[in-house]
């Protein structure tokens, strides 16, 4: 047994290295989710590793006409298939028809003669619709037995529904199992891929997202945190004045904040401010923006004179930007993840984690995709605050919406309060894991230089509603004053 590469970008990197040859592995999915373009490119890009690779499909297409579909992606070259790389094995009608021996016979005799080292069927369905239960059974059996023989990696596809996997009698005699979909979220569709079944191989479960590019297959592994790196209980300097003194000297390293808030409450500005603080004293920073184009950033940034782009040119600074209409939120991880990794980041800001409703409409799935990030840069000992837009101006309202509250280890709120006709700014800290907090509602004011935390609406209650009055004390030393 040896192991060999799938040549389909990100699944090796979910089955553990490869694909073992020999086995036999079935690619299912219905219509339209890339069953004939994801073998095509296994077998193109182990012809280019010297493998000798044949496809056999019964759909009766000239060769023509395969070359014309495949011509378009990167991986396909003509030119190996004159070379003997690759061989196109048509089943004609006759073979089919002549019954099961007779295409067990023409298989085998072309693998006698060119001994294949990677083999695809597709679709096998083609070969077994005139049979019933019992003679489609009995082919599978032949035909997989003959397959062991072979000595070689085996790609077969079926135009099958996940219900309709299990309930064929072909999941049980294959090695593997790879379930491709491409299902509707909102006004989009998402492609999926999921691992339903690998004999003798560690692989990673649960769905991962995946593209048709040029290249073919581009699958996105989803993002799987490691162990925790030792932590040590230290303060960071949030950047903002009055903050530090809110959170008891800091946020804690190493930990996530939820920084929740509506429209033009700060979020953004608070979050690129903390950022700027860690570039102060070399810790390089990511910012993750799903609304805001680095061009707009870096203007903004400018009227408080930040310099974004100097920054970045010394390494201490990564902004990603990912519009919330395209959004892929495995791809989004993965390149957050590499990103990290390649500038050494001990801070990070994810600004707008609500736009991931416009991909996982489920708040479950949000909830879920936010703990993985989260727990992605934890395991890293990375210093995170995740931005939330609420739709609430004033009075009572959620924090996330979601479920991602409860992930976090410190939840900051702003919001707007109405004070003697004139709209002010609020921050409050709502929880702070593993530390004591202020526990005051404080006036937030930006001005040309930033954000700055002023001191608490002392003179009022009834400020989380958003209509404040008087205490009762201060009602009653203006009535004596007057």
């Amino acid at each position: 047994m040896k192991q060999v590469i799938s040549g389909i970008s990100g699944l090796d990197e979910i089955i553990g290295e490869g694909l073992i040859r020999p086995s036999i592995i079935l690619i299912a999915g219905v219509t339209g989710t890339g069953k004939t373009t994801s073998t095509m490119q296994s077998i193109f890009n182990a012809a280019r590793e010297d493998e000798i690779c044949m496809y056999i499909t019964a759909m009766s297409e000239p060769i023509a006409m395969v070359n014309n579909f495949m011509s378009k992606f990167s991986f396909y070259n003509i030119s190996l298939m004159g070379k003997g790389n690759v061989k196109y094995l048509p089943l004609n009608h006759i073979h089919i028809k002549d019954g099961t021996l007779a295409i067990i016979n023409e298989i085998e005799r072309n693998i006698e003669i060119i001994k294949p080292d990677r083999i695809v069927i597709d679709p096998i369905n083609v070969l077994t619709t005139w049979m019933d239960e019992s003679e489609k059974r009995e082919f599978y059996y032949d035909l997989f037995i003959k397959m062991k023989e072979w000595n070689a990696l085996v790609l077969v596809t079926g135009e099958l529904s996940e219900e309709e996997i299990w309930k064929d009698e072909i999941s049980y005699i294959v090695d593997g199992i790879i379930y491709l979909s491409n299902e509707r979220s909102g006004d989009k569709r998402v492609r999926h891929m999921e691992v339903l079944k690998m004999r003798g191989q560690e692989y990673q479960s649960g769905r991962h997202t995946y593209n048709i590019t040029k290249d073919g297959l581009v699958i996105h592994p989803s993002l799987h945190p490691g162990e925790r790196t030792e932590l040590q209980f230290e303060r960071i300097n949030t950047g903002i004045n009055g903050l530090d003194k809110m959170t008891g000297g800091g946020f804690i390293r190493g930990t996530n904040i939820l920084l929740s808030g509506g429209s033009g409450t700060g979020k953004t500005l608070t979050g690129l401010q903390f950022l700027l603080a860690g570039t102060s004293i070399g810790e390089p920073g990511v910012f993750v923006s799903f609304e805001e184009d680095p061009n707009l950033l870096k203007n903004n940034a400018n009227n408080f004179g930040w310099d974004i782009e100097k920054l970045e040119d010394e390494g201490l600074l990564r902004v990603l930007y990912t519009s919330a209409h395209k959004l892929n939120v495995n791809e989004n991880a993965l390149a957050i993840k590499r990103v990290v990794e390649e500038i050494g980041a001990k801070r990070v800001v994810i600004d707008g984690i609500n736009n991931f409703r416009y991909i996982l409409n489920d708040n479950a799935k949000i909830s879920e995709h936010v703990h993985i990030l989260a727990s992605y840069l934890v395991s890293k000992n990375i210093t995170t605050i995740f931005t939330n837009e609420v739709s609430e101006l004033m009075g009572s309202s959620t924090i996330s919406g979601d479920g991602t509250s409860i992930i976090m280890d410190s939840i900051i709120l702003l919001r707007y309060v109405e004070i003697e006709s004139e709209m002010k700014k609020a921050i409050s800290v709502l929880k702070m894991r593993g530390s004591d907090h202020d526990k005051e509602i404080r006036e937030l004011v930006i001005d040309n230089k930033g954000i700055e935390v002023k001191l608490p609406f002392t003179e009022y209650s009834g400020l989380m509603s958003g209509n404040p009055v008087k205490t009762p004390l201060q009602a009653f030393e203006e009535a004596f004053r007057k």
